[in-house]
């Protein structure tokens, strides 16, 4: 018969254990289901890491009930309060603090998924963008390596998060070129820079133009030419890096094409040099 009520408790400990990790396995599953229709956000991805913990949890407390050594432990513990305060602070301090700034962070919502932020942490700064959020943890994807930084979140509530993303702000960035005074000089030529440079930028997949927003081309006078800036529009940073590149390099074909010279250091030696014969020798 104690052989038979140790296999019934081995069983029903099997069975918890199989349904809780089967749980935790449907509430991730739920989870991705949920992103693939709707954008990821910080709030559900924190909710999912609390049902899971409540989940385990729960399986924990039933599979411990179940042995009479864990039980009478925690029967014992719970017999003095001050005890099971002091035991459950010492233990889960650092997780209890995680867990609270964590609800900070989702309730207050200063970013979300997918969002382009800079932390100051320790002195340093990394930039990249969020993840995802648990009940200790967020996940920050550095945009330099490309690799997953975990910041505690009492750390990162803590810390100065420089918000680079919104759905209204876009990213600028200034193309600099600069031509010839000679051919500035050329009110058709200057005007042919300046619609070049707008049709290059105009025309790129990756910038963000606005029929009631046109593009300017600023003109300056520098020492060595005339150079023609304008501000490359993107929906982001890298987008934005992408395109300036691209712009510069169509320029090059474009204004080759037309006539139109780049602006760039020159030496220029004047006067004549006297060597002497014996030198001329020598060599």
């Amino acid at each position: 018969m104690p052989d038979n009520t140790m296999i019934m408790k081995g069983l029903t400990c099997g069975a918890y254990i199989l349904a809780g990790c089967l749980l935790v396995l449907i509430i991730d599953l739920v989870y991705k289901l949920v992103n693939k229709k709707k954008k990821a956000s910080i709030k559900t991805s924190f909710i999912k890491g609390v049902v899971q913990a409540i989940v385990t949890i729960f399986v924990v407390i039933r599979v411990a009930s179940e042995s009479e050594t864990l039980s009478s432990f925690g029967n014992t513990i719970l017999m003095s309060s001050s005890m099971l305060v002091v035991v459950l602070g010492f233990i889960f301090q650092e997780g209890l603090s995680n867990i609270v700034h964590g609800f900070i962070l989702v309730w207050f919502k200063p970013f979300d998924i997918g969002y382009r932020v800079e932390v100051s942490v320790g002195g340093e700064k990394l930039t990249g963008y969020v993840r995802s959020i648990t009940l200790r943890h967020t996940i920050i994807t550095n945009i330099i390596d490309n690799a997953d930084c975990i910041i505690p979140n009492s750390i990162l509530d803590k810390a100065s998060v420089k918000n680079l993303t919104t759905s209204d702000i876009t990213n600028k960035y200034p193309v600099k070129v600069t031509i010839t005074y000679e051919d500035a000089q050329v009110p058709e030529k200057l005007q042919l820079a300046k619609d070049i440079f707008i049709q290059t930028v105009r025309e790129h997949p990756l910038t963000v133009t606005r029929a009631d927003k046109p593009i300017f081309v600023n003109v300056s006078l520098e020492s060595s030419g005339v150079m023609l800036t304008c501000f490359v529009e993107t929906r982001s940073a890298e987008d934005n890096y992408t395109a300036c590149s691209d712009i510069k390099g169509t320029l090059l074909a474009a204004y080759a094409e037309n006539g139109i010279e780049f602006a760039y250091d020159h030496m220029q030696l004047t006067g004549s040099v006297n060597i002497k014969q014996s030198e001329i020798g020598n060599r």
